[in-house]
């Protein structure tokens, strides 16, 4: 049937897309072979993230004018064009940032939401399963493309030639996906009216609290996300468990955004938020302690990523809880924006710490610093005001 068609595309849009969550595998070549310091390629990850975020917050509205298809294009372009530039860095690293960090960012902003929204329409009755398809195609590119990227690297090949290869299949897929990918027949967009206006939102701190601990809860997940192959390097572990390592914890993230949707069913946002902000600390706690061998440490890293991809699908469901699904499209940007500017933060603090002490230990221990602080404040001041309001 054309939706299962469609339902693949999409799946393999987001394989592509799902790649940034590999960056961390380049990481050591790129300071070994050219020059960088770790904190420059976590800038690069931070970077992806927060673009991507922005870009989020008029491509809603722009996939309205343009249609998927175009929009698609526009994201295939945007990819070859942006591993393309990142594959003629060399030393250069305005061009690297520019190339892998903001062209790739707004990319992913073009197509990621695009795709999500095509797909609930084409499965209105079964928006679950289809959307957590897709979903998973997101979480599973972060395993291919650091199999695939070690296997070359494995046989010698250069760090800037993979990028070349990369940017040429990925934007190859994603302009064929284009093709496939469009609304359902007899679609027309909706004009949603929105009952409630910003002055009345930024007037209480609930929304102040809500946008914080969002950026506070994901900052443990961008930065083991973005420095995980060095870290996994740092405690002494070969390359083949560092790629374990980002397989698990795309895995894990893919879970993670999968088992949240569900759990949204049976429980309250916040609840879910507390449990997994919880299940963070945990992992973090066990990180910068003294792990017995690979398979502790590669457990962690799982359900590290099993709580940073629940707490980023459990964002929408919070803000359409709190501010009802009339108002998700105005807030909802706004929220998950604070989130792309942690992450120009939380990665590069780790890598920062990195260069300057040889360890990874004290950023691990300052990123679950911010996530008790996080539980604080989501578990007393979010509470409590709304129960007081």
């Amino acid at each position: 049937m054309r939706r299962y068609s469609v339902l693949i595309a999409a799946i393999l849009v987001n394989i592509c897309l799902g790649g940034i969550y590999a960056w961390s595998i380049f990481v050591p070549e790129l300071v070994k072979h050219y020059g960088y310091n770790t904190t420059q390629t976590q800038i690069v990850f931070g970077t992806i993230i927060c673009l991507l975020t922005f870009t989020m917050l008029f491509t809603g509205r722009l996939e309205n004018i343009l249609g998927p298809r175009l929009m698609i294009v526009i994201c295939g372009l945007l990819i070859f064009t942006s591993y393309t530039a990142a594959g003629h860095s060399g030393t250069n690293f305005i061009t690297l940032w520019l190339g892998y960090g903001v062209i790739t960012g707004i990319a992913i902003g073009f197509a990621y939401v695009c795709v999500l929204a095509v797909i609930m329409r084409w499965f209105e009755n079964r928006k679950g399963f289809a959307c957590g398809m897709v979903v998973a195609g997101y979480g599973f590119g972060a395993v291919i493309l650091s199999f695939i990227s070690q296997m070359f690297l494995n046989r010698g090949w250069d760090v800037m030639s993979i990028f070349k290869i990369i940017g040429i299949i990925f934007g190859i897929v994603i302009l064929i996906c284009a093709i496939i990918i469009k609304n359902p027949a007899g679609y027309s967009s909706k004009t949603v009216t929105v009952t409630i206006k910003y002055r009345h939102i930024i007037r209480r701190p609930r929304f102040y609290i809500l946008a914080i601990t969002t950026g506070l809860g994901t900052f443990p997940g961008l930065m083991i996300l973005g420095n995980l192959k060095p870290i996994a390097i740092s405690f002494g572990y070969k390359s083949s468990i560092a790629v374990l390592a980002i397989s698990l914890i795309a895995i894990g993230n893919t879970i993670g955004r999968i088992a949240g949707g569900a759990m949204h069913d049976r429980f309250k946002a916040s609840t879910i938020k507390t449990i997994l902000i919880m299940v963070s600390l945990s992992s973090l706690l066990l990180l910068a302690g003294d792990m017995t061998g690979w398979f502790v440490f590669l457990a962690v890293i799982m359900f590290a990523g099993i709580s940073y991809g629940g707490m980023i699908v459990n964002i929408p469901s919070q803000v359409a809880d709190e501010y009802g699904h009339e108002n998700f499209g105005m807030i909802y940007p706004v929220v998950i924006l604070v989130h792309g500017i942690t992450a120009l933060f939380a990665a590069p603090i780790g890598g920062y710490i990195y260069d300057k002490y040889d360890t990874y230990r004290p950023a691990i221990l300052i990123a679950g610093g911010i996530g008790l602080i996080c539980l604080t404040c989501f578990s007393l001041v979010y509470r409590r005001e709304r129960v007081t309001k």
